[in-house]
């Protein structure tokens, strides 16, 4: 084959992997909306997991997932028998996420430099609803996305790890750039990772077989932390479960050596989780530590009155996706890289959901402070956005940034006269602008 043929087939591949996926049939979320409403009747009330409240989980989250691909190199492929397509991989995750009800599995994490190994045992289900427990015996975390309300069961690290401490938050937000709950590590933070890897570049796939089972491995050279490189490496292994659309394992290497890695197992998709699981319950007479993050769930018609202002509404979103959560909170935290954004006044979070999938759009008033990108990436990384112009919608002639970095959510963000625009979560470049370029006032 010719060089000139080569070179033709290679641009036409980009061209190809650079498409988005086509969504499913209008008549498969109608039908599994209708499964979903009839389970809910029939079952008890689901609970979820935030991850800010268990500090070991989101340390190895940091240390697994805020790492970068450099813009300025030619990630390498991948040699190796029957090469699949990043734009298969990606719809293959796309499609297992939106498809499942509930997954349950074991969380696996294990540090090489302290030769430690902790696990978690998870259930969650569409309505963002997690149980977690671990690692430690006793140990329990759960969240009410329907309520807003955060239960931990933990180990006192100041009574000298035995004593077991009891905390309840109530008010959370739905979701980043506002504090609590994250975004759940393996279905949405690992997962997007792994869908801005993808979108950004293509890293190279093979076809692998993981515990029996087919899956894909991604190999990505990664940028270590600038602030703490000795703790980040310089490449990563991600290896995707075929069937559920999962990653499975996460490999971090520096130098060729491991640092640490992240296993799930035991998956199972669709099935009854037991009675009671999505509920932590505290022992009688036990001593709660409560706190109040301040946000409200209201009908959507009632936030302006909370908020002082109308919020910006999508006139479109991607097929599926539905308004599954409406918040607003007069204060809150401030946002961005380690919280160096004014403290939040008016803060609206809409939270749209399709299956496992969610994005969330976002309005705070600007006041008179300086705004840096809520959903920056951590400290010590930096991020590359392209300024988007948006022709229509509340936000055409503003300031607006796209972001899709695998240290961070995929997002676009916007400063108007009055507000600080995000749009953020599970979207594509082109979703994400077509959803800001919806936004209007309602």
């Amino acid at each position: 084959m010719s060089n000139e043929t080569d070179h033709r087939d290679e641009r036409l591949g980009a061209a190809l992997r650079a498409l988005d996926q086509p969504e499913h049939r209008p008549e498969f979320h109608r039908e599994l909306r209708g499964r979903l409403s009839a389970e809910r009747r029939a079952s008890r009330r689901r609970w979820a997991w935030p991850l800010a409240a268990a500090a070991t989980a989101a340390a190895v989250a940091v240390a697994l997932i805020a790492i970068g691909i450099p813009r300025t190199h030619k990630t390498p492929s991948i040699a190796g028998p029957q090469p699949a397509s990043a734009a298969l991989v990606k719809s293959h995750l796309r499609e297992a996420l939106t498809a499942m009800r509930n997954l349950s599995g074991m969380l696996v994490a294990t540090e090489a430099s302290r030769g430690t190994t902790e696990r978690w045992r998870f259930v969650l289900d569409v309505a963002g609803d997690v149980r977690l427990e671990g690692p430690g015996d006793g140990e329990v975390v759960t969240y009410d996305s329907s309520t807003g309300v955060a239960r931990s069961i933990q180990h006192s690290a100041s009574m000298g790890g035995s004593a077991l401490f009891y905390a309840e938050r109530t008010g959370v937000a739905p979701g980043p750039p506002d504090l609590g709950p994250p975004s759940w590590l393996i279905p949405e933070r690992l997962g997007a990772y792994v869908r801005a890897a993808l979108a950004s570049r293509d890293p190279g796939v093979r076809e692998v077989t993981y515990e029996g089972r087919a899956a894909w491995r991604l190999d990505v050279h990664t940028v270590p932390n600038a602030v703490a490189p000795e703790l980040s490496g310089d490449e990563l292994q991600v290896t995707v479960d075929r069937r559920t659309g999962m990653p499975v394992l996460v490999v971090e290497q520096k130098q060729g050596k491991v640092l640490r890695t992240l296993r799930l197992g035991q998956l199972a998709v669709d099935t009854a989780p037991a009675a009671g699981a999505f509920r932590a319950q505290f022992p009688a007479g036990a001593e709660v530590m409560r706190s109040d993050d301040g946000f409200q769930r209201v009908p959507l018609a009632r936030a302006a009155g909370v908020a002082g202002y109308r919020p910006l509404v999508p006139d479109r979103v991607p097929a599926g996706y539905e308004l599954a959560e409406v918040a607003v909170a007069r204060e809150s935290a401030p946002t961005g890289k380690e919280g160096g954004n004014p403290r939040s006044q008016g803060v609206v979070s809409l939270s749209y959901r399709r299956g496992l999938d969610q994005f969330l759009v976002t309005t705070r008033l600007r006041g008179n402070g300086t705004w840096s990108d809520p959903l920056a990436s951590g400290e010590g990384f930096v991020d590359h956005p392209d300024r988007v112009d948006l022709p229509a919608g509340a936000l055409a002639g503003a300031d607006a940034e796209l972001v899709l970095s695998p240290r961070a959510l995929p997002h676009l963000w916007a400063l108007t006269d009055d507000l600080v625009v995000t749009v953020g979560g599970d979207l594509s470049r082109s979703e994400l602008t077509r959803v800001a370029g919806s936004l209007r006032a309602r």
